[in-house]
């Protein structure tokens, strides 16, 4: 079993050697983001495993992104109820545009709006420039 998730991270860190740019954070929220075809870029999110919440993509056209592997969870201490990051891997597959939505969200509590919400729109095919919106 071991051997198989540091397998799994070595691929997903293979997949990501060509992603330049930082991962895209809260503060890139609401923001407008062109990359070329083919690019792989990071979300992380900062959260609380330990109070029921996780971070879910809401929203994405899959045609013009798709999520590489599953999001990981890094906690930020030892200590128990701690908080933590989420990351997600994409990669942009096709020509087009799309909006990333990711909610922090209770499973449980499915008729509860989310707590906070990560909203990037995506234009793949550019020459990857953020651009304020």
């Amino acid at each position: 079993m071991k051997h198989t998730f540091f397998f799994i991270i070595i691929v997903l860190l293979a997949a990501l050697a060509g992603c330049t740019n930082k991962p895209f954070t809260m503060e890139d929220s609401g923001r407008t983001v062109e990359l070329d075809l083919d690019s792989p870029f990071m979300v992380e999110l900062k959260g609380n495993a330990s109070t029921g919440y996780s971070w879910e993509i809401l929203e994405m056209d899959t045609t013009v992104v798709r999520q590489i592997g599953k999001q990981g969870y890094m906690p930020s201490g030892d200590k128990i109820g701690s908080g933590g990051t989420y990351t997600f891997w994409f990669k942009t597959v096709d020509f087009g545009e799309t909006e990333l939505v990711i909610g922090y969200v209770r499973r449980f509590e499915s008729d509860e709006p989310p707590a906070k919400i990560f909203r990037m729109k995506i234009i793949s095919g550019m020459m990857g420039r953020i651009t304020g919106e």
